[in-house]
């Protein structure tokens, strides 16, 4: 049920992210102070006579510039807490007032909503002008700059975050209270049930406690997420200037400066309905994990408040360093159009450890030949959506697993009884096998499990296809896209298609994607659950006495685009 008021438009966690970033941005500041203080009083001492004075008053005006900057960082997230604390009493409002609309079109009120409909929009603008009217005050504040009343004033009212966390019972209190990893439910509860400055002190002292909890929400995750990257990078380099990193260091280095330049590529995207720029979410962070090959999410879109999210795993040979904007991006847009304006996030989730390929000196090539990396990849994967679900427990969105070859196994693995993959969409794309007889023996089931395999892709040729007398064994398991699988199959060809096996290429597992494509248009048409839109392809399949047929073989493909 669509609420008729909404939210402020910018997040409030986005708000306190800055407010926790500025704070330690000041702390930062005075730690410098303290620091030439230190080394300049070594300095003093090792020097006797003319020289003793000047190195003394040296530091000053450096002390004196670095501790005005420091000064008005701290007054301004004092500022920015007090906006944040009006922007949770405007949203409070709000949703109180969407609750009792929401009651009287569920009958509680005969009256119906157009009763009262008067008197809640002007309950409304009284909401309205109160945080126009604090926020009328932050800029006079912001104006004025720091000064002693508006610090006490500020102070006086908790807006404040001290520079010593070790000093704040409170955030020392909200501490002992965080939930383990692993019950993202009650990491949500924990969240919820911190003040403000209990929230923003935790995003500016103990980042890496947040930006990989499930159950946080996301904005969350990506301020801190963010803080821990640019500190990461600044820590690495500078052993990199100094010749001291390791190997280890030397391949996590790689990896961050990869996600920064992603992050900035990514936050350049335009939504192509309202022409804004579209938010980019740095959702998970590990520049360490796989052996040095990373793992890491970046969401197009905000994972928060999205009516749509499609989460898009990927198969072999992936990392972070094989980030790309491309996929996501053209899904992205694919997705708007095809949801008719509804608010959709891609969520890239590079998040577990896929086969790397028969490559040189490669240690896990083995993972094409069974399904051990798709299992461990499936356990990561269920724990990641439970996370996001329960982020948004009171406001759940329209989700869609996107699988992409080897990661179709993965997410195909994730989606039986045995892991619990909480999907309301299965898309296997470009599959070479899921180990499972029926699409009824997943979660999504028949109704809303999906199959893009294009005719010309030979990896697709790699599932088991029933009877075809070759007793080839499948090791990754079924071809979803046959007629035995039970799945529904959606046109996936493309206008560039070759003459599979004439043509021996790999080119074609890599087009679903394209723009204008049959597949990105009919996975848009599935992530926004336009399910009407969506073309059907005939399943292959494979009779005793011929080779497998694949209906498509026949057909001519064509441009697709939801774009008016």
């Amino acid at each position: 049920m669509a609420d008729y008021f909404v939210h402020y438009p910018t997040p409030i966690d986005e708000v306190i992210g800055i407010a926790g970033e500025l704070v330690r941005h000041a702390r930062d500041g005075n730690t410098t102070i303290g620091r030439i203080r230190q080394d300049m009083g070594r300095a003093t001492d090792a020097v006797d006579g003319t020289l003793r004075f000047p190195m003394e008053v040296a530091p000053h005006p450096v002390e004196v510039t670095v501790g005005n900057v420091a000064n008005a960082a701290y007054f301004a997230s004092g500022a920015m807490m007090l906006f944040a604390q009006a922007v949770k009493t405007y949203n409070n409002g709000v949703d109180g007032i969407n609750a009792q609309i929401h009651d009287d079109e569920r009958g509680l009120d005969p009256g119906g909503p157009a009763g009262k409909l008067q008197e809640l929009e002007a309950q409304r603008a009284r909401y309205e002008q109160a945080l126009d009217d604090e926020a009328a005050r932050v800029a006079r504040m912001l104006e004025r700059g720091p000064n002693e009343e508006d610090m006490r004033f500020l102070r006086d009212h908790g807006f404040l975050l001290p520079l010593d966390p070790s000093t704040d019972p409170a955030l020392r209190a909200a501490l002992a209270r965080r939930p383990k990893l692993g019950d993202p439910a009650a990491m949500r509860r924990w969240w919820a049930g911190l003040t403000l400055a209990q929230q923003a002190g935790l995003i500016a002292y103990y980042p890496k406690l947040l930006g990989n909890a499930n159950g946080l929400p996301a904005e969350v995750r990506d301020e801190a997420n963010r803080l821990v990257l640019d500190e990461d990078y600044n820590w690495l380099k500078a052993r990199e200037r100094d010749g001291e990193l390791t190997p280890e260091q030397a391949r996590a280095l790689k990896n961050i400066e990869k996600v920064r330049e992603q992050l900035k590529v990514r936050a350049t995207h335009v939504d192509p309905i309202t022409g804004q720029p579209v938010p980019v979410q740095l959702y998970i962070y590990d520049p360490y994990a796989f052996g040095g090959e990373g793992r890491v999410a970046i969401a197009t879109g905000n994972l928060d408040d999205a009516d749509h999210v499609a989460l898009m795993v990927p198969g072999v040979g992936s990392s972070v360093q094989g980030l790309l904007p491309r996929r996501p991006g053209e899904l992205y847009d694919e997705s708007r159009w095809a949801g008719g304006g509804d608010s959709v996030a891609v969520l890239d989730w590079m998040g577990y450890d896929s086969p790397n390929g028969y490559t040189p000196g490669n240690l896990d090539s083995a993972g094409l030949l069974n399904q051990d990396m798709a299992r461990a990849g499936a356990q990561q994967l269920v724990s990641d959506v439970s996370g996001l679900r329960a982020s948004r427990s009171d406001d759940p969105a329209h989700l869609t697993v996107i699988g992409s070859s080897y990661g179709s196994t993965t997410a195909g693995i994730a989606a039986t009884p045995e892991y619990g993959l909480d999907a309301d969409d299965l898309v296997l794309s470009a599959s070479p096998g899921v180990p499972v007889d029926d699409a009824g023996d997943l979660g999504t089931g028949h109704d809303h499990t999906w199959v893009g395999s294009a005719t010309d892709d030979p990896i697709t040729q790699f599932g088991d296809s029933g009877w075809d007398g070759t007793g080839m064994p499948a090791p990754l398991g079924n071809d979803p896209a046959e007629d035995t699988f039970g799945a529904n199959r959606f046109r996936a060809e493309d206008v560039q298609r070759e003459d599979w096996p004439a043509v021996p290429s790999f080119d074609p597992h890599g087009r679903y994607f394209n723009h204008d494509s049959e597949s990105l248009y009919n996975m848009g048409a599935i992530v926004t659950g336009q399910y009407g839109d969506v073309q059907a392809a005939d399943p292959r399949y494979d009779p005793w006495y011929a080779p497998e047929q694949d209906p498509e073989a026949d057909r001519n493909p064509e441009h697709l685009h939801h774009k008016p």
